[in-house]
């Protein structure tokens, strides 16, 4: 393996690669996007580095200053951070200022092309993460009723379209009404915004991108994201298969077997008919 770099954001899965790369033995030049994620990354980081998102020369220097050739870019950054007095140091403004818009997409190949330009290539999340991708299928004990799987089909569908147009992954459904289309404030602040509106009984569906960069922003979900469900009174949580990333999935699938909420990794490969009795057959 050629050195290998990380930038670390919130979230479990720097923690994931870190601990991977420590039991293995393979060094991991690290850069720590907060003072939060340098801490949960202390014991398994021989070297750690906390920079802000938009200190772009600091972070390409350390980079070289280790020969790291590539790197992975995984964990949280909210992307509001653009909006509210960010901090960018003048390579970062110079990136910024060559784009037409601040898309996700933009900003990922922005940030992708001005790597290459230093030597370092961005590879997929998935080359270390990849065993936590969604397998198809229901994964719950209770199988989607009738009405839960007619709102997975249709939000599957409608995501499909929302998300190509790069404005959100997730949605919240009732009865074929999309009652939450996720923004910039992240999936769970969707489901409560969403279930607040349809109270009892919601589906949530989240998807990837047509063409899904496994670099940066792959779709996932955990043990807080049912959480909310729970709180909310939603019933159905389905994830595309393949292209979302599942924390913890034993445990989330016996958290929504002990709160009768049904969990589904879709794909357009294998949706059942809608009929209640060929729900089963179709998987």
């Amino acid at each position: 393996m050629q050195q290998l770099g990380m930038i670390a954001g919130a979230g479990e899965f720097p923690v994931i690669i870190a601990r991977q790369a420590q039991q293995q033995g393979w060094p991991l030049p690290t850069v720590a996007l907060s003072a939060q994620v340098v801490a949960n990354l202390q014991p398994y980081c021989a070297t750690l580095v906390h920079c802000g998102p938009g200190q772009l020369t600091k972070i390409l220097r350390i980079f070289r200053q280790h020969a790291v050739q590539q790197v992975v870019i995984v964990g949280k950054v909210q992307k509001h951070f653009l909006f509210a007095k960010p901090q960018l140091d003048l390579r970062a403004l110079r990136v910024l200022s060559r784009m037409r818009d601040y898309r996700d997409s933009a900003l990922f190949q922005a940030l992708s092309t001005e790597f290459a330009r230093e030597g370092l290539e961005v590879i997929a999340q998935t080359r270390l993460l990849g065993h936590l991708l969604t397998p198809e299928g229901v994964l719950s004990t209770r199988w989607p009723r009738r009405r839960e799987w007619d709102d997975i089909c249709y939000g599957f569908a409608q995501a499909k379209q929302i998300v190509a147009l790069d404005i959100g992954q997730t949605l919240v459904i009732r009865h074929r009404a999309v009652l939450a289309v996720e923004a910039v404030e992240g999936t769970d602040a969707t489901i409560r915004r969403g279930c607040q509106l349809g109270r009892r009984g919601c589906v949530v569906v989240k998807v990837g991108r047509p063409q899904q960069d496994m670099r940066f922003d792959v779709p996932a979900v955990g043990p807080q994201t049912l959480q909310e469900l729970i709180a909310r009174g939603a019933t159905a949580l389905a994830v595309e298969a393949g292209t979302t990333m599942m924390l913890h999935r034993q445990d989330l699938i016996a958290m929504a077997n002990a709160h009768r909420i049904t969990l589904v990794g879709i794909s357009p490969a294998v949706l059942p008919q809608h009929e209640a009795s060929g729900v089963r057959r179709g998987w």
